[in-house]
């Protein structure tokens, strides 16, 4: 009966491995694909946009009301758009980051997702809740779907 809480307390800690970036190659590649689209985008790096998704890959963002009440407007990106979007945008760069994101790998799907705050240079944007769906192919990981919620009454640190 001893033998019971060590098994549990093995147990969680393997599922808590699992959801860690400190993970395996698959996750760690995974969470790669989402730090490589930040760089792209501080860049401002069409082409490094375009190539971390699938060809018919989108982007999804949930914009919630600034006052935080009603329905929040959703606007729907192809991965071209984006891109485009991203490149043509003038002014200070953009800085977003996902401090502890979660991954789960379902042999060749894996879902990253968590909080992140963005920044137009030094100055506080939003934050909000960023999901990637990414498939491996012949050429590794790419976004096949990613949908964000952007929001404006959260925790602020600097970039």
């Amino acid at each position: 009966m001893k033998l019971y809480p060590l098994i549990l307390i093995l147990a969680m800690n393997t599922t808590a491995m699992s959801k860690s970036p400190a993970g395996n190659d698959d996750t760690r590649e995974a969470v790669a694909v989402a730090s490589k689209l930040f760089a792209a985008m501080r860049s401002k790096d069409a082409a490094a946009i375009r190539s971390l998704f699938t060809p018919e890959g989108q982007l999804v963002a949930i914009d919630k009301p600034r006052d935080g009440k009603g329905l929040s407007k959703t606007r729907v990106f192809t991965a071209e758009a984006f891109a485009k979007l991203i490149a043509e945008s003038k002014g200070p760069e953009f800085i977003e980051t996902m401090a502890q994101p979660e991954v789960r790998v379902f042999g060749d799907m894996a879902l990253v997702f968590g909080s992140y705050t963005f920044y137009v240079g030094e100055k506080f944007s939003h934050c909000g809740t960023n999901s990637f769906h990414l498939v491996r192919g012949v050429d590794g990981w790419r976004i096949a779907n990613a949908a964000s919620t952007l929001e404006f009454a959260c925790g602020r640190s600097t970039p």
